[in-house]
């Protein structure tokens, strides 16, 4: 578990346009020593900031970088005229933002926990996430909704449509589509990946993490997985952004969804999740820890269960489970 020191942040901020900046005068600017600019960089550098140091000249990002940054995430929410209570946890590395969340006492406010980098993120069935050091969104919400757990019944498809909501206040939403249960993908791509645990109730109330990692900045195309295809927004776009504004987004579109959900639960959600529902019509199978099934996907239930259309026509809906497109016989 590590966070910028002050002075860390301040280099990252001069750094973050690209260009090449001399040691002298970033420690005039700063009012420290030229060692200390030297230490500090080493440091970024171990983490896994791709930092060039040019001789006689001085520093250079090898791609533009904005860190992380409170002042400019409640900057962003501010804009917004976004008023609940939210505390910040904000590192430069960390195990599991969930985890660290779990780990946290009890409160009603809204906590909220970013890294720059993650050594043990997880997806859904333990699944490893790749987590490169600035460039992507490791995102986890605490939040407690008054209701009981019962009636969380399709919150992961809530929560996609509002991530997908908060990407189109950045102009990106052409192509993506939302795959049951938990994951947004450009053509066959993913993009987002959503892991929510609930760890509490208490007095018809519920504490729920939404664990959220949405690929940004990362030259995907030229990392290709052949087993698990993905993708960036700087893929989609050729474009690079500010992660701070983006973080912004989707706290305030979070906090308006959950709102409307537990108003009037995933019904009010059924035709927008139909408009973007990427598994419509193709033959799928979905794993589960007894089994598989296989069958063609045909929307889902006002519960947010996926309906599964076997060949004689016959429905089951499925609550949880594992989705793979497959190829007909």
């Amino acid at each position: 578990m590590k966070q910028f020191t002050k002075l860390q942040l301040q280099l990252l901020h001069l750094l973050s346009d690209g260009q090449c900046h001399s040691g002298n005068l970033i420690g005039e600017q700063l009012g420290v020593s030229r060692t200390a600019i030297w230490k500090n960089i080493s440091q970024l550098a171990e983490l896994g900031l791709a930092v060039t140091r040019i001789p006689q000249q001085g520093y250079q990002l090898r791609q533009p970088m904005i860190p992380l940054d409170e002042l400019l995430i409640r900057q962003r929410l501010k804009s917004r005229y976004y008023e609940k209570t939210t505390n910040f946890h904000l590192f430069a590395e960390l195990g599991s933002t969930n985890q660290f969340l779990k780990e946290l006492d009890s409160n009603s406010s809204i906590n909220v926990c970013c890294a720059e980098k993650q050594t043990q993120g997880r997806g859904r069935f333990g699944r490893h996430w790749i987590s490169p050091f600035g460039e992507n969104i490791y995102f986890s919400g605490r939040w407690e909704l008054n209701c009981c757990l019962s009636r969380l019944s399709g919150l992961s498809l809530v929560v996609g449509l509002a991530i997908l909501a908060s990407l189109r206040d950045s102009g990106i939403a052409e192509d993506v589509r939302i795959k049951w249960p938990n994951d947004l993908l450009w053509g066959n791509k993913k993009l987002c990946g959503i892991l929510i645990e609930a760890i509490a109730e208490a007095n018809s109330c519920a504490q729920v993490i939404i664990g959220i990692g949405i690929n940004v900045n990362t030259a995907t195309h030229e990392q290709p997985l052949a087993d698990k295809p993905w993708c960036s927004l700087y893929e989609i776009t050729g474009n690079t952004f500010d992660r701070n504004r983006l973080v912004g987004d989707l706290i305030y579109h979070l906090n308006n969804y959950l709102d409307k959900f537990l108003l009037a639960g995933f019904v009010a959600f059924t035709d927008e999740w139909q408009e973007l529902d990427y598994l419509q019509g193709k033959f799928i199978e979905v794993s589960q820890p007894t089994g598989s099934t296989s069958g063609y996907a045909c929307g889902v239930n006002q519960l947010g269960q996926l309906g599964l259309r076997d060949e004689k026509g016959n429905i089951q809906y499925l609550s949880s489970g594992d989705t793979s497109l497959k190829p007909l016989k």
